[in-house]
Formats: structure tokens, C-alpha cells, sequence
């Protein structure tokens, strides 16, 4: 019987000694912060047409990040189970949806040391919020604004032009035809 407890207590010891992977870096409240929509929010954006669209917060969470989880929760599946080994550091993500142009996506992911990911209904960024500039959108100037733009090496096509600023969030996309500009 002592034999049986001991080998039990053994097995028992050795599960809880399972090692999950460490998160590596934790969130910062300034890298949080990158994301300046709240809860109750309403943003409203100029289409490439002239119309007014109203995007509505539908999601603000933070939570162990992965690629895959990431990945998930574009696709509206649960942020909140991620695969502890994979797991590279925390991340704030927040979705705001139009429901007016058939539940069009923006989705921002704020990770640490500035790095950010922007998504929306198959445009997808990953890129660094270092270099700030101040620059002029329909005639209202910004301070502390991210410009990132790029073209194909191959055509000369402009494949995206982005401007961000951590005060008002998106302020300008251009995509193809698409593009939204922010009304103050």
C-alpha cells in the first residue's frame, strides 16, 4: 500500500513540474495605449467614394499572444485560448466593424516594443510604430503621425499608404481602390 501512495505521489509531483513556455515580453501600459479606441466608441471614416461609415467597437481584450491565436481571433474565434507553447508575449487587440458595409473590419494588435498589426478584410500589417512625423490630412495638421508607404518593386503600384497617430488611431488608408480617411 506504501509503495502504491509513494508511486502515486511521485506521478503526481512530476505532473505539476511540467514546464509551459515562458512569456517572453510583457506589454507595456505605453504599448497598450498605441490603440486609442475605447468601449462605447464610434469612428467615423470617408470611403474612397465619399461615404460616411460609422465603425463601432466590437472587441478590446488583452491576452497571451501567438501567431495562431492571432490568426483565430481575426477570424472572430476566442482570444483567450492560446497554445502555451507558443506563446511569444502579451498583446492588445481591438476590432472595430461597420455594419453598414456588410461588417467590414479594422483590427489593431498593439505587441511590445512598439510593434503593431493592422488587419482589415485582407490587407494585413505588421510593422513598427517607430518613426513619427507630423503631416497634413484634409486640411487638419497631425503631430506624432506614422507614415508607411510601399510600392512593388516590380509595376511601381502603390500597394498600401498608411498614416497613424496614437492620439486619433487611423487616420488615412489607401489600398488599390479602397481607402478610408478619418472625419474628426
Amino acid at each position: 500500500m506504501k509503495k502504491i501512495l509513494f508511486i502515486g505521489m511521485t506521478l503526481l509531483l512530476m505532473s505539476s513540474c511540467v514546464k509551459h513556455a515562458d512569456i517572453r515580453l510583457k506589454l507595456s501600459d505605453e504599448d497598450a495605449a498605441a490603440i486609442p479606441y475605447r468601449e462605447g466608441q464610434t469612428v467615423k471614416f470617408l470611403n474612397q467614394d465619399g461615404d460616411t461609415l460609422s465603425y463601432q467597437l466590437a472587441r478590446d481584450e488583452i491576452y497571451p499572444y501567438d501567431a495562431g491565436q492571432y490568426n483565430n481571433a481575426l477570424n472572430g474565434g476566442d482570444l483567450m485560448h492560446s497554445d502555451p507553447h507558443s506563446t511569444e508575449c502579451y498583446a492588445r487587440t481591438v476590432i472595430l466593424i461597420c455594419e453598414e458595409w456588410n461588417g467590414k473590419r479594422l483590427c489593431f494588435t498593439a505587441r511590445p516594443e512598439r510593434m503593431f498589426s493592422f488587419y482589415s478584410d485582407g490587407i494585413d500589417l505588421d510593422i513598427s510604430l517607430w518613426p513619427y512625423n507630423t503631416c497634413t490630412i484634409n486640411g487638419i495638421d497631425y503631430e506624432h503621425v506614422h507614415h508607411e508607404i510601399l510600392y512593388s518593386q516590380f509595376t511601381g503600384e502603390l500597394l498600401y499608404d498608411w498614416y497613424y497617430n496614437k492620439e486619433f488611431g487611423l487616420l488615412y488608408f489607401k489600398k488599390g481602390d479602397f481607402s478610408l480617411t478619418r472625419v474628426p
